[in-house]
C-alpha cells in the first residue's frame, strides 16, 4: 500500500469512529425524547379527564341552580 493509501484508510476509520459517537448521541436523544412524549400523552390523558369531570360537575351545577337550587 502506498502512503497515500494508508493515511486516506486512516482518515477513514477516524470518520466512522466520529460517525459512531454521533449516532449514538442522536440514537440516545431520540429515546429521551420519545420517553418525554410518551409521559406527555399520559399528562394529557390525564389532563383530558379532569376536563371531562369538570364538564360534566358544570352541567350538573347549571342543571341544579336552573331548578332553583341555591349555592
Amino acid at each position: 500500500m502506498t502512503p497515500d493509501t494508508v493515511n486516506l484508510i486512516a482518515e477513514l476509520e477516524q470518520r466512522i469512529s466520529e460517525l459512531s459517537v454521533a449516532l449514538e448521541l442522536v440514537t440516545e436523544d431520540r429515546d429521551n425524547l420519545r420517553d418525554a412524549g410518551n409521559s406527555l400523552m399520559t399528562e394529557l390523558d390525564l389532563c383530558r379527564a379532569t376536563l371531562t369531570q369538570a364538564h360534566s360537575d358544570i352541567s350538573r351545577l347549571r342543571v341544579w341552580l336552573a331548578q332553583g337550587a341555591e349555592l
